[in-house]
């Protein structure tokens, strides 16, 4: 079944960047499965944090920048078996693509060099595509007006055209839609050495994505499907993405489906294959844009949406394991080749960091995403992208209500992030749904959704709710949302909010246990519960890349430590969380945008020894001893600067405490230099000064926390300058750094244990650490072991 001559693996990891978050826990889930399998895989990575703790199986983790070069160098020294590049980012497939002969009897597993140099040369990707005869916009790059004339008259209007320069670089795309409009395009004056390059424009079309997962026996499956709300033309990750694509037909549905797995077909793609759809419903024109032949944001979404580990998958179908004969952890039997069949939608709504609008286009403005679950479209955008909560969609209200019509057609026809609330006020004004769809590209069940919300608002504003519409409001998630307290306190069954299963992964695969639930509205309740003792967990919105990065890591440990302690973990999430697979089966989620799991009492009180609550406020006010607050709450804070700082982790049992942490910062030679784990090489003078201010700054704390310290060194003392009783985006580095794992000290705190009294300066401040974290700048790393660290604290002090 395997492949028997891959035994050493080198993983080829992300770069730094916000997009790439998605990819740790994609990464763990990989890790962790070859380790079981018995291969030996190495890492090479940028920023090792964000490996979360996967760290523990790798054989070696090379910290350098993720470049052809080094992954080049790294083959030429250890000479491993395979390279998988399947949890990197377009760059690894960029580093495959320049590798071929270069790398000897090194195979490339999943995304071979031609999948990866397709997706970068679009030649060559349109050139595979005609020759297997499947659909794809055919383009021209040409300095031959002659040719590019006669392009054109095969291809019809609209187009869009750009000029190319010498230096890669082009102008932005120009839309054309007749012969008038093309002559004033090449009548602009050229500049030497540039082309000008034409395609068909799909501008307006819909927008679908299908993952396909693949064997090296041929057999495929199709995994999920996403919708875009908003047409092509604006940036995937700008739009409202649905899942499962609900206005596709099963013909039309079949029809991608079939395109997406020949494609995979066509560049013998081992693993996972995302493609990307262009659909015209009125022509039922289409055309594949792109394909993507790694794990991806849009992988990671449909985890979420269908509850199938195809991080896991992908890693086996990889090293040569049938779709249908996968293994999940401790061996488990899954049958990959069962399409998930769901019972829900899931959608993801992009989020800005500023209220006011935003012009969208084919660049990426959006800052994150927020995923909600739901059963009907109305549903899903009542507690997403409408709610008044996260988006201010009131006061877009107000002020959309202000524009004369001539205006709001203007908001119309050049889409912004407002765009939904924009289409509700024109509905309002009477305007017509198939005009407003052929102008926006928006399909018809999204504008019907838009308008049944619009009826539901104006039956709650005049108080006309009666048993007759009660129940339709609710499941279209009203009840949720909280409008209307008559229905609060409505009596009627169908009114109540109730937990229910996210029923995706289809019967073939029951011995598959899905501990995914979701509140909504209904009759019975459906969440089921061990009769272990349990610690709550509750998570706040994620409105950054940097917050999404510290709650993965955090809730990884939290639920790692909660069970290990023979605990149940529950996670109530503001949005949904999927864990690694190795706990996805020990912890019980629930998705709760709107904090209703509190009144319903469907976790017996007597059974919570813990509530640890993540969100930067506490999101209830309630007097319980049992809450603890996790997220970090000032205390201190003097405004002093220095050369040379610390930051401190300390863990407290409210008598004694222990610094399993302390990172060293210091400015040399204009660079800022970070090391970890300096506890190792601290004086016996610095153990016992910090140990005194910090004591003298817990004298009057006896309680469990996790408290944060930043000191500076003026005139060869300490002072401590800023004090946090809680979790910082600290964290991560913290916890890597330290041998002793604090968030695991903490819950075994919170259990009632304790430090232990009168101990020695080195067991406060123990760490066994063998190696070390060198962050120059904030953002280049390296990892030393402890004689290397130590020359360079030599030069740095």
């Amino acid at each position: 079944m395997e492949l028997t001559e891959v035994h050493t693996i080198l993983i080829i990891g992300p770069t730094i960047s916000d997009k790439n978050v998605d990819l740790s826990t994609a990464l763990y889930d990989t890790v962790d499965i070859l380790h079981q399998l018995g291969y030996k895989t190495s890492i090479i990575v940028e920023d090792p944090t964000s490996l979360l703790s996967s760290g523990t199986f790798f054989d070696k983790t090379v910290v350098e920048k993720v470049s052809g070069d080094n992954v080049l160098k790294f083959v030429q020294k250890y000479h491993p078996d395979a390279i998988l590049p399947t949890v990197g980012d377009r760059n690894a497939l960029g580093i495959v693509s320049s590798l071929n002969g270069k790398i000897g009897s090194t195979k490339i597993l999943g995304a071979n060099y031609a999948s990866s140099l397709a997706t970068f040369k679009r030649d060559l990707f349109i050139k595979r595509l005609n020759k297997a005869k499947l659909p794809v916009i055919n383009f021209i790059s040409s300095d031959d007006e002659k040719e590019i004339y006669s392009f054109i008259r095969s291809i019809g209007f609209p187009i869009i055209a750009r000029r190319r320069y010498s230096n890669r670089h082009s102008s932005g795309w120009t839309n054309i839609n007749n012969l008038f409009e093309l002559d004033n395009f090449m009548a602009l004056d050229d500049l030497e050495d540039t082309k000008i390059e034409i395609e068909r424009s799909i501008r307006g079309f819909s927008e679908y994505s299908f993952t396909i997962l693949r064997d090296s026996f041929d057999n495929s499956s199709l995994i999920g499907t996403i919708e875009d709300i908003e047409p092509i033309g604006i940036h995937h990750l700008d739009s409202n993405l649905i899942s499962p694509a609900i206005s596709l037909n099963d013909s039309k549905l079949q029809r991608l489906r079939n395109y997406s797995i020949k494609l995979a077909r066509v560049f013998n793609i081992i693993g996972v294959c995302t493609v990307h759809f262009a659909y015209n419903h009125v022509t039922n024109e289409c055309y594949i844009t792109e394909f993507i032949p790694r794990l991806s944001e849009e992988t990671k979404f449909l985890e979420y949406a269908t509850s199938y580990p195809v991080a896991t998958a992908v890693a086996e179908l990889c090293v040569g394991f049938h779709l249908d004969k996968l293994q999940l952890d401790a061996g488990n039997f899954f049958n990959g080749a069962t399409e998930p069949f769901v019972d829900h939608i899931t959608s993801r709504f992009p989020q800005w960091n500023t209220p006011g609008q935003k012009y969208l286009g084919p660049s990426k403005t959006s800052n994150s995403s927020i995923i909600v679950n739901g059963f009907s479209l109305e549903e899903v955008l009542n507690k997403g992208a409408l709610n008044d909560k996260l988006n201010n969609n009131f006061n877009r209200y107000e002020e959309l209500r202000k524009l004369d019509d001539d205006e709001l057609f203007e908001k119309i026809i050049h889409p912004t992030n407002w765009m939904l609330d924009v289409l509700m006020e024109a509905m309002r004004r009477n305007f017509e749904k198939p005009v407003l769809s052929e102008i926006t590209g928006i399909n018809m069940p999204y504008l019907t959704a838009l308008q049944n919300i619009i009826d539901n608002s104006l039956i709650i504003r005049e108080g006309e709710i009666d048993v007759h519409n009660v129940e339709r409001m609710v499941e279209m998630g009203v009840k949720g949302v909280g409008h209307s307290k008559l229905l609060l306190d409505s009596s009627d069954i169908v009114t109540k909010t109730v937990v229910k299963n996210k029923t995706a992964i289809s019967v073939a695969n029951r011995n598959y246990p899905n501990h995914n639930y979701f509140v909504t509205a209904g009759i019975n309740n459906e969440l089921k519960l061990s009769d272990r003792k349990k610690i709550i967990v509750r998570t706040p919105i994620i409105t950054s890349k940097t917050d999404t990065t510290i709650r993965q890591f955090v809730l990884f440990q939290l639920a790692k430590s909660i069970d290990q302690n023979g605990l149940e973990p529950i996670i109530i999430g503001r949005e949904p969380w999927n864990a690694p697979l190795a706990m996805r089966r020990k912890i019980v989620e629930v998705d709760d945008p709107h904090m209703e799991m509190k009144a319903l009492n469907l976790i017996p009180s007597d059974s919570i020894l813990n509530i640890i609550d993540l969100s930067k406020n506490l999101v209830d006010t309630e007097d319980d001893s049992r809450v603890f607050q996790f997220s970090a709450q000032e205390i201190k804070n003097i405004d002093l600067q220095a050369n040379t700082s610390a930051r401190v982790m300390v863990v407290s049992d409210g008598e004694n405490f222990l610094v399993p942490s302390v990172i060293y910062r210091t400015k040399k030679n204009n660079h800022l230099y970070e090391v970890s784990s300096v506890n190792n090489f601290m004086s016996p003078e610095n153990y016992n000064e910090f140990s005194q201010l910090i004591a003298q700054e817990l004298e009057d704390e006896n309680q469990v926390a996790i408290y944060n310290f930043e000191l500076i060194k003026q005139k060869d003392h300490w002072l401590v300058t800023k004090k946090y009783r809680g979790m910082t985006n600290d964290i991560i580095r913290h916890e890597l750094a330290s041998s002793v794992h604090v968030i695991d000290t903490l819950v075994k705190l919170l259990l009632g244990n304790k430090i232990g009294d009168n101990l020695s300066l080195e067991e406060i401040f123990n760490n066994f650490d063998e190696q070390y974290l060198l962050t120059i700048d904030d953002k280049r790393y390296k990892l030393l072991n402890k004689e290397e660290m130590e020359d360079e604290l030599k030069n740095l002090r």
